[in-house]
């Protein structure tokens, strides 16, 4: 009797054809054809997605449909293609399961893939995935009342939810996204709302209520299209970062911004950096951003969920 045929090594593609305004979509046939090129006997799958949702039951349905490797078989794969956004759905989908997540940066921000060392080039990420050289790391974990309507949700770079929330959501809202000149601008136009909020945070156990300009509780650390916020963070050290600004002055915040993008704004006075493996996030006027998205309404329990997803890095970056 005949052996059965080895299932088949399956790719999937999910992609936002209008990220990085339209990058992604005019990228999509030059990396398409790199993954063929380099994958000869898998099968490369691409959804275009027309908005959020379809993005991310496109995601969800790749991962439901994977069959576990067989021995000796490279696991299957979800790649998405866009900014954060859809970086954050493939990581959710592909938490705790046996898809291995590969992300195509094509956004204005990209700054998970910073965080976690994927080649911001696109067509160099095409080659870290088709390597198959993978890095197991961490993900946060929040708890609460959630956008969207679920309870949880899990975050791959970090949580914002003072100054750099307002920064980021007034980017989300602007008719116009030029990437970090967006960010700059907004930064600018912000500093006249500047004040102190007053946080609630309990840090593993910890209970601290302090006034600051912004709380960043991070897994890997970039926000903002390459802000440094939590520079110490290392995505796979079972731990979170915290770093808090406290009150400053509209032109002590200006002086940051250029330091913001290198880290070297820790050794100012107003910084505190911590770690936990949980952080309860409360306090008044907060507006909690993830991964360049809405998160959700405080309290909210963020928790660090080790080693729980395998993401594709390439040769130089893994595991």
């Amino acid at each position: 009797m005949a052996s059965q045929q080895a299932r088949q090594h399956v790719v999937t593609i999910v992609v936002n054809p209008c990220s990085g305004r339209g990058r992604a979509a005019r990228l999509l046939p030059q990396v398409t054809r790199a993954l063929q090129d380099a994958l000869p006997g898998s099968e490369i799958r691409v959804r275009r997605t027309r908005h959020y949702s379809d993005a991310r039951e496109s995601a969800v349905a790749a991962v439901a449909a994977s069959q576990p490797p067989e021995p000796g078989q490279r696991p299957d794969v979800l790649v998405m293609m866009g900014g954060d956004g859809m970086a954050s759905l493939g990581l959710n989908a592909c938490a705790g399961s046996h898809v291995q997540l590969g992300v195509i940066p094509a956004g204005t921000g990209d700054d998970f893939a910073r965080g976690v060392q994927i080649p911001r080039d696109p067509l160099k990420a095409a080659a870290a995935i088709a390597s198959g050289h993978t890095r197991r790391i961490d993900l946060l974990l929040a708890s609460g009342e959630i956008a969207g309507g679920v309870d949880q949700r899990y975050v791959g770079s970090v949580v914002s939810s003072g100054y750099d929330a307002r920064v980021n959501e007034r980017v989300n809202r602007s008719r116009l996204n030029l990437g970090r000149a967006s960010y700059a601008s907004a930064v600018l136009l912000e500093i006249a709302r500047l004040k102190p909020l007053n946080y609630r945070l309990t840090i593993d156990g910890e209970y601290h209520e302090v006034p600051a300009i912004l709380v960043g509780v991070g897994n890997a650390g970039f926000v903002g299209g390459g802000i440094h916020l939590c520079p110490k963070a290392d995505p796979a050290d079972g731990l979170l970062d915290i770093t808090l600004i406290g009150p400053v002055s509209r032109w002590t915040l200006i002086r940051f911004f250029p330091l913001l993008f290198r880290g070297d704004f820790v050794h100012h006075p107003a910084i505190t950096l911590l770690r936990g493996r949980e952080v309860l996030l409360d306090g008044d006027g907060l507006v909690p951003m993830a991964d360049g998205e809405s998160l959700g309404e405080v309290p909210l329990r963020l928790t660090c969920e080790p080693k729980i997803l395998e993401i594709l890095v390439g040769a130089d970056h893994a595991d």
